[in-house]
């Protein structure tokens, strides 16, 4: 038997979009307080977060957190990959809605 842990597809791709749609609203990546206080899930959401990193779809860095603030954030941002994941799993929405 295989005792990998299941990857929890869902969730990263909610994770995803999240940031995707955060960052063309607003013009920026997301930092990780702000990513995890609009998806409203601490704990679960940390982990997903690193869980995306370590897969390579999210790619992170610290920057100040606002104009002229002085405390650093750590923003999170979609990678090649992570764009790739998400399209792929929207062709796969598409092919499961369209045989419903």
């Amino acid at each position: 038997m295989n005792s990998r842990e299941e990857i929890p597809i869902l969730g990263l791709a909610r994770l995803l979009e999240t940031i995707e749609e955060f960052s063309s609203r607003r013009g920026r990546d997301p930092y990780t307080r702000e990513l995890l206080g609009f998806l409203r899930m601490w704990g679960y959401g940390e982990d997903l977060l690193l869980l995306a990193w370590d897969l390579g779809f999210v790619d992170r860095y610290d920057d100040y957190c606002g104009p002229g603030s002085r405390r650093l954030c750590r923003f999170n941002k979609l990678s090649d990959l992570g764009r790739e994941f998400l399209r792929r799993y929207g062709e796969l929405m598409e092919l499961l809605n369209r045989n419903r």
